[in-house]
């Protein structure tokens, strides 16, 4: 497979084009790129091309620390998959064999020096956790990777189905009980109500914050998720969980954020008041966007990370490797602690 690889920039006609392509989903799109310039990632697309025709795009986001870095995902921007769009499903090996070649092509003409790929395409499943995992493909190719592990939900069977696949005593008897206690899931649909939203969601994240003595990462900052917010409307999910308080007041409990997408969905960034956590607003906010997106034909739903209460949803373990190129060999150790030493940057310039 000899490919031919060319910088371009993205028209409206073209970020369509990418939109329908087979493993297109919501990071590849014009919307999400309006939401990265807001966070200041400086996008690259490179039309990939063989036999003089044009086979797909690979789409990555530009930083320099000293170093030319480009990284999909952009680490603090709620982004989980970028790398390559194909115009037609190909085989593990291609996209490897793709990949090796484009990169090759990115450190010899010192357009990168140290390139980082996520793929949810490139993912293994798995039933249960697996503590040395390796992919065999990418070690007979020598490629240095990191495995990165999420759950994520399968939403193409009905919603029957989807139903009967949740633990009973700790997602559907919450569900229920959230319902007999008048727990309603609200919907924006208007976008003069987005910033009303934002304030509510933001308010939740930070009550999450206080508990974990965390600052968060910077897609959790207000003015990210008004960006973020204003960027997909009306693409994305923006739910809120509203029931009544020990005094009988209205109160919203609980908020997140769904962005939809034909192959992948993403649970971006959800929370809650701590006070109101017996009510169960998660688990009927989550059910019910998973409804939603099972309506609007979403395949899957990355539910982003392991943590342990999104077992109640009866997920499957994705290993996704995060691929590791690098002009000089030294830095490839930069792999161990490169989401530490990234994210720490990010809050001392305040990103």
């Amino acid at each position: 497979m000899n490919l031919q690889f060319t910088i371009i920039e993205p028209s409206s006609s073209l970020w369509q084009e990418m939109e329908s392509a087979a493993d297109s989903n919501c990071f590849l799109t014009a919307v999400w790129d309006s939401y990265l310039t807001h966070m200041h990632c400086r996008r690259i697309v490179v039309r990939i091309d063989r036999d003089r025709a044009c086979i797909g795009w690979f789409v990555g986001s530009r930083s320099s620390m000293g170093l030319r870095i480009i990284s999909a995902p952009s680490m603090g921007t709620g982004t989980y998959s970028q790398g390559l769009c194909l115009k037609e499903q190909c085989s593990r090996a291609n996209r490897v064999e793709i990949y090796k070649q484009l990169t090759q092509w990115l450190l010899k003409t010192k357009i990168a020096h140290y390139i980082q790929i996520c793929d949810w395409q490139m993912r293994t499943d798995s039933h249960e956790w697996i503590d040395d995992w390796h992919d065999p493909l990418l070690d007979e190719a020598g490629i240095h990777y990191n495995p990165r592990h999420t759950f994520y939900l399968d939403l193409h069977p009905s919603e029957e189905e989807l139903w009967a696949n949740l633990q009973y005593k700790s997602c559907k008897y919450p569900i229920n009980k959230a319902r007999k206690e008048g727990l309603t899931v609200r919907r924006v649909e208007r976008e003069e109500d987005i910033e009303a939203f934002v304030d509510q969601h933001y308010k939740h994240i930070r009550d999450v914050l206080r508990r974990k003595h965390s600052r968060g990462l910077p897609c959790q900052r207000r003015k990210n998720i008004s960006a973020l917010c204003h960027s997909l409307f009306p693409h994305l999910l923006m739910l809120q969980v509203v029931g009544k308080d020990e005094n009988g007041q209205e109160v919203s409990m609980s908020s997140g954020i769904f962005v939809p997408g034909y192959a992948a969905s993403t649970y971006f960034t959800a929370a809650s008041y701590h006070r109101y956590m017996s009510h169960c607003p998660n688990e009927l906010m989550v059910w019910e966007a998973m409804q939603e997106l099972h309506r609007q034909g979403a395949g899957d739903l990355i539910l982003g990370g392991i943590a342990h209460y999104k077992k109640k949803f009866n997920p499957t373990y994705a290993f996704v490797p995060v691929m590791i190129f690098s002009r000089y060999r030294l830095f490839l150790d930069f792999r161990r602690r490169g989401k530490e030493i990234y994210s720490r940057l990010m809050h001392f310039f305040g990103r």
